[in-house]
């Protein structure tokens, strides 16, 4: 991975830009407003979610309108996939593709996703023209840390929210992550990382929490995120709609007799990591809009040592075993993808699939994991700073 020693090379150079309102300066300004005092700015890519934040999940960004002078915006999350990647022209006549934004520490989280798309499309120019744009990574702290949870994502189940072999939980920097594909994946990009206090040195985005999407309102979200993200795949509310998205979720179904032995399950399964606070809600949109939820709050006490994903996957297969007609995973579209349920793209992995479905031990999915873990650590150590 290469670090930039001297900004000033960069002066005046003509650029592009993937960032969003996570990317925040002391002086009032969003970062790319500083930017375009320093370089030639010509383009914004906007990531899911919009500039701002304005877009819940799954939204076209086709309609946002921005006026910041002669820059062209270009929307990387349309109607239609093919949306996704970047038009040739866009990254054609600019020497540096500038990338600013922040990530939650979650392979589904699309940000560094849609940086990656642009990354094999520099790629692609690269190997056709024999030239490049310079692609300038300004890394931020991974908001939960270098601690990791998970499994590789299998090929089969690479999508919009995961690309393969990457874990649930990364542990990485956007610099780090961006730089494993590139070296991983033999994308031979001119890959530059700067870490974000060398062009702002004041940042408010390094010390207060800036919520990258609607949904992600406070850091402590990122940290149940990895494993409750898969209530996405499910007919469980994850909580949009209320205050406490990912931390608070349930169904209406979620009563009687079923819900008293979920409850004892559940308090059986705790520990000195986590709580679990019984609740009712009502989401004022998305799944359940308008309808009291008897669901649960978690409260994370103890971040270094609590999993998000084990604990989701115990949760889910509890579900499974005593709400057999109600409980359901959900089939149709999920980010673009109609051939595979969400839970698949989700959970990205056929051994965890099958400890849903009730074809693997406790045992055996803890083992897995660890050595899963442990493997990716060592992989990733180059990038890891």
């Amino acid at each position: 991975m290469k670090f930039l020693k001297n900004i000033n090379k960069l002066n005046g150079c003509k650029a592009a830009i993937l960032t969003n309102q996570s990317a925040f300066g002391f002086n009032g300004k969003y970062h790319f407003q500083t930017y375009a005092e320093i370089f030639d700015l010509k383009t914004i890519f906007l990531p899911e979610h919009g500039l701002f934040a304005e877009l819940q999940d799954q939204v076209s960004g086709d309609e946002l309108k921005y006026l910041f002078g002669d820059m062209q915006i270009v929307n990387l999350y349309g109607k239609e996939e093919k949306s996704l990647v970047p038009p040739r022209e866009s990254l054609t006549g600019v020497d540096v593709i500038i990338v600013d934004i922040k990530d939650v520490g979650s392979r589904y989280y699309t940000f560094l996703t849609t940086a990656y798309y642009i990354l094999l499309e520099i790629s692609r120019l690269k190997k056709e023209t024999g030239k490049a744009p310079i692609f300038l990574v300004i890394d931020s702290p991974n908001p939960i840390g270098k601690k990791v949870e998970g499994t590789p994502l299998q090929k089969e189940f690479e999508s919009f929210v995961g690309v393969t072999s990457v874990l649930h939980r990364h542990g990485l920097t956007p610099g780090g992550l961006l730089s494993y594909y590139n070296e991983t994946f033999h994308l031979k990009v001119d890959v530059v990382v700067v870490p974000v206090g060398v062009f702002h040195p004041k940042s408010i985005s390094q010390f207060e929490w800036v919520p990258p999407s609607p949904n992600i309102p406070t850091q402590s979200t990122c940290l149940v995120y990895p494993g409750m993200c898969l209530l996405e795949g499910t007919n469980l509310s994850e909580g949009r709609g209320t205050t406490k998205p990912f931390e608070t979720f349930g169904a209406p179904y979620l009563v009687g007799k079923a819900k008293e032995e979920l409850d004892k399950r559940m308090d059986s399964h705790q520990s000195d990591d986590f709580r679990l606070r019984a609740l009712r809600f009502l989401p004022t949109f998305h799944k359940y809009t308008g309808t009291i939820c008897e669901g649960y709050q978690l409260m994370v006490l103890k971040p270094k040592q609590f999993h998000s994903l084990y604990f989701i996957l115990y949760f889910l297969k509890q579900l499974g075993e005593l709400f057999p007609k109600e409980f359901e995973y959900l089939k149709g579209v999920y980010e673009f993808r109609s051939d595979r349920p969400a839970i698949e793209l989700l959970a990205g992995d056929s051994v965890l699939l099958d400890y849903l479905y009730g074809k693997l031990s406790e045992s055996a999915l803890s083992e897995y994991l660890d050595q899963s873990e442990r493997h990716w650590m060592k992989l990733t150590k180059p990038y890891r700073y």
